[in-house]
């Protein structure tokens, strides 16, 4: 539908271009974090993963509890900037969806990962030479591998963001739209994670209609990052089973959620029964909304 406005200014037009320019910058920024996460990626791949590879300074347990998926994200991300690049970025990132369990699995052995780097600086010489040596390599640029292990989740909270500005100034009739808005963000806020033995434990998560991400705050004192948040967990809503524990009768005592996935069972509180309600529509909204 053609829209015609008398005057010298048409205010649909500007409020167009605006989204144009947005979505022009948050695609050059897309493309430019995505050049340097996958530099980032491929150093700490060849100067440390395959060398210890080749030098047999870890066996190869050690090696997969500290790298983990690594080497295939950095294969993820290799995928994706040609298509970035060429400006085909709708294209590229419902490519790289198919990629996030390597994400799913990162973040699963995090905890692991960072365990086993400190185990191994503190017990074997030989590996500790060696991280220091490659840490005082120009192209870390002061950067240890301690700080280098956590890009993959840094980048996926990078990526959630930097889609819902593309998708946000990106018109609904764009080709584009559809496959933007296919990792759509839903929901965020605290929930109570409620484990087998001990205290619920306060949880920032954030639900996408494809992953649901569980994420904690980084310490106050973090010199680089503090007031962020550390991604924990991510869990394929496409494979979760969701059933409402107690909180059905809208009683002022909260509710809890259990959500089932094929390796883990998640147990989710809210002392607020109606923002509990909240959070079971948007879930039932993500594992359904695609199949109705």
């Amino acid at each position: 539908m053609e829209i015609l406005c008398s005057g010298a200014r048409c205010p649909v037009h500007e409020q167009r271009a605006r989204w144009e320019r947005k979505r022009a910058c948050t695609a050059r920024e897309l493309l430019e974090t995505e050049r340097r996460y996958q530099e980032q990626l491929g150093l700490v791949a060849t100067y440390f993963l395959r060398i210890l590879k080749a030098k047999g300074t870890l066996r190869p347990s050690e090696r997969q509890a500290l790298f983990g998926s690594w080497e295939l994200i950095y294969g993820a991300s290799q995928e994706l900037l040609p298509y970035l690049e060429e400006g085909h970025w709708g294209q590229g990132l419902e490519g790289f969806c198919r990629h996030l369990e390597l994400y799913n699995q990162f973040a699963a052995n995090s905890e692991r990962s960072q365990t086993t780097l400190q185990e191994q600086l503190k017990k074997n010489k030989g590996f500790r030479r060696f991280v220091r040596l490659q840490e005082g390599r120009p192209e870390f640029g002061g950067l240890q591998l301690q700080d280098m292990l956590p890009l993959p989740l840094q980048r996926l909270q990078q990526y959630e963001n930097l889609v819902i500005a593309l998708a946000e100034n990106t018109g609904p009739n764009s080709p584009e739209h559809q496959q933007l808005t296919r990792r759509w963000f839903l929901r965020q806020g605290w929930l109570l994670v409620v484990p087998l033995h001990g205290e619920p434990r306060p949880r920032m998560f954030f639900l996408f209609t494809d992953v649901l991400l569980m994420a904690k705050p980084r310490p106050p004192l973090h010199l680089l990052q503090s007031g962020t948040f550390a991604c924990k967990a991510l869990y394929p809503m496409a494979q979760c089973q969701l059933r409402r524990v107690f909180g059905h009768s809208g009683g002022p005592c909260g509710g809890l959620l259990s959500l089932s996935f094929p390796h883990e069972k998640l147990l989710l509180m809210s002392t607020d029964q109606e923002e509990l309600a909240r959070w079971y529509h948007s879930l039932t909204w993500a594992i359904n909304g695609r199949k109705n």
